[in-house]
């Protein structure tokens, strides 16, 4: 004898559903996604061939490769010195932070939160270096583990640094006896640093051991091909379109030749602007992760609107950082305006053979983009 379903509880049973299909969307990393399962965007620029066509772009604004510049340890001494360098040139570094020695221990070298809070107010990217850089395991009677290194940096950094939310980690060196674990890691972050000094190619990025340069190699060590930053432009090499990531720790401000040495790396982000995004490390991993799992429609497709509709399986808390998307415009569009669910949104022309493109930010998950001409 079949036994009738109430229909309440029918409905909660597809609500059920619903909760689960969001949550497999949802996602804080790509631990575990298998690099097959993530959307291929090809290393050759992509130019939509008829009016209305789009496509995501592999870096912000249709950049060749992404370069980054990360602080390890605070080096709080050094913060007036970084502020003032990356001013001049018009870009943003990334600190990751021991969070429990800030304002804590050594003041110095490990800072304050109120001298946190404004290198962050001015655009500066922050992101954990667990809380104690393992210190606190020295003495395991009194540890509190290494769940609490990982996520209570998180935590403590965005108690104290109200509207961030830290995406990233760097592995703690050095001895000690715990060790780092990736799989711990990915329970509260959506990318973890690593080292390895080569480049990130620019599909199928390892998040959980991003690979990062305490050594700098910007061309002036050509014999060490692996990771020498230059070769992210030559379409030849396996690491063309692809990210270095440059790590430094503290700066002998009194010696000119070791300042005279990090000028020209940063010098280095400028003299490639037009090639390369200076990208803070947390935004490039969202861009990334968004990218690998991106989803573009072209909803509508008139003389005078195109209407389109971008989506990613991330995380909409920690995910909004935009996508470049690549729109073909009809030719007699002169003008044009974009907004994404009712609010104008980044864009530019630019011109490729004759045919006239627009560069579009479009936030994943954020509702529909539209252009039209004005």
């Amino acid at each position: 004898m079949k036994v009738p379903i109430p229909a309440c509880f029918l409905m909660l049973i597809a609500f059920s559903c619903i909760g689960r299909v969001q949550a497999a969307d949802q996602l804080l990393n790509l631990a575990g996604v298998p690099k097959e399962e993530r959307t291929k965007i090809p290393l050759e620029f992509t130019w939509p061939s008829a009016p209305g066509e789009a496509a995501v772009c592999m870096w912000k604004d249709d950049k060749l490769g992404v370069i980054s510049y990360g602080i390890d340890d605070n080096c709080a001494q050094n913060i007036d010195w970084w502020l003032k360098e990356t001013a001049e040139r018009g870009i943003k570094v990334t600190w990751f932070l021991v969070a429990d020695h800030i304002s804590n221990r050594n003041i110095t070298m490990n800072g304050t939160w109120e001298r946190w809070a404004e290198v962050f107010a001015q655009g500066h990217g922050i992101e954990s270096h667990s809380m104690t850089h393992f210190s606190g395991s020295r003495d395991m009677s009194t540890w509190k583990g290494l769940e609490w290194e990982y996520g209570g940096s998180k935590k403590l950094i965005e108690e104290k640094l109200p509207g961030h939310r830290v995406s990233s980690l760097t592995y703690v060196g050095g001895t000690y006896p715990v060790k780092n674990d990736p799989a711990v890691a990915a329970k509260f972050y959506s990318a973890a640093r690593g080292g390895n000094s080569t480049i990130n190619p620019p599909q199928g990025i390892d998040y959980f051991n991003v690979r990062a340069m305490t050594q700098p190699n910007l061309g002036e060590r050509p014999e060490k091909d692996y990771s020498n930053a230059d070769k992210i432009m030559e379409p030849s090499h396996p690491s063309y379109r692809g990210w270095v990531v440059l790590v430094y720790h503290y700066v002998k401000e009194e010696d000119p030749e070791i300042v005279a040495s990090f000028r020209k790396h940063l010098d280095y982000a400028v003299t490639h602007k037009d090639k390369l995004w200076c990208g803070r490390f947390g935004d490039v991993i969202r861009y990334a992760a968004s990218r690998e799992t991106s989803n573009l429609m072209v909803m509508e497709n008139r003389p005078d609107r195109i209407a389109i509709k971008l989506t990613d399986r991330m995380s909409d808390e920690y995910f909004d950082f935009p996508l470049t998307v690549k729109v073909r415009l009809p030719d007699n569009w002169n003008t044009l305006q974009a907004k994404q669910n009712g609010k104008p949104t980044a864009m530019r022309i630019v011109d490729h053979k004759g045919a006239k493109f627009a560069l579009v930010d479009v936030v994943p998950d954020r509702g529909e983009a539209v252009l039209t001409s004005q």
